[in-house]
C-alpha cells in the first residue's frame, strides 16, 4: 500500500483552530472525507484533475483492447463495474480523512509509469492521470478539494460560535 500525506497548510491551520473547539473531530472529518469522495467522482467524469484534462488513450489501448471488448468509446479509466472508479474509498477517525483506492493498478494511473513485462501492454508508457483531488507533483490539494474543505471546516468553526 502506497500512502501519500498531503500536507495543504491553509486546511492545517483552519483545522487546528477547529480541534481546539472541538472535543471529538470524527463528523468534521467524515465530511471532509466525503468531500474528497465527491472531487474524485468529479474528476472521473470530467476526465481531468488537477493538471488538467486527462491524456487521451492511445490506439494501442483504444483499438485492439477496448474495441474488442466493446468500451470502446467509453469513459476512460471506468471500463467496468469492478475497475478503479468505484475502488475509491473512504476512511477517517479523530485525526485524520483519506481516500484511497485498492487496485494494484491506482498508483499507475495517478502517477503514470510504465507498464510491466507481464502486463497486457508490455513496456509500455502510460501517463499520469490523477483521480484523487491532489497534485501528484507538488501532493497539493486541487484547488477545487481545497476549497470544499476549508468551506467545511468554515461551517464548524461557525458552529462553535453558535
Amino acid at each position: 500500500m502506497i500512502t501519500i500525506k498531503v500536507n495543504d497548510k491553509s486546511v492545517l491551520e483552519t483545522l487546528d483552530r477547529l480541534v481546539r473547539g472541538l472535543s471529538d473531530t470524527t463528523p468534521v472529518m467524515a465530511d471532509i472525507a466525503q468531500a474528497l469522495a465527491s472531487e474524485s467522482e468529479r474528476q472521473f467524469a470530467t476526465e481531468s484533475g488537477p493538471l488538467g484534462a486527462w491524456p487521451g488513450l492511445s490506439e494501442e489501448s483504444t483499438i485492439p483492447l477496448r474495441t474488442k471488448k466493446g468500451t470502446w468509446p467509453g469513459q476512460m479509466l471506468q471500463v467496468s463495474s469492478g475497475g478503479l472508479a468505484p475502488s475509491v474509498q473512504t476512511a477517517y477517525g479523530k485525526d485524520f480523512a483519506s481516500i484511497s483506492s485498492n487496485k494494484p493498478y491506482s498508483a499507475m494511473h495517478m502517477f503514470g509509469g510504465t507498464t510491466s513485462p507481464s502486463s497486457m501492454t508490455p513496456g509500455k508508457t502510460i501517463p499520469a492521470r490523477p483521480y484523487l483531488p491532489f497534485n501528484p507533483d507538488t501532493l497539493e490539494l486541487s484547488t477545487q478539494a481545497q476549497d470544499n474543505v476549508l468551506d467545511i471546516l468554515a461551517m464548524w468553526l461557525g458552529n462553535l460560535s453558535e
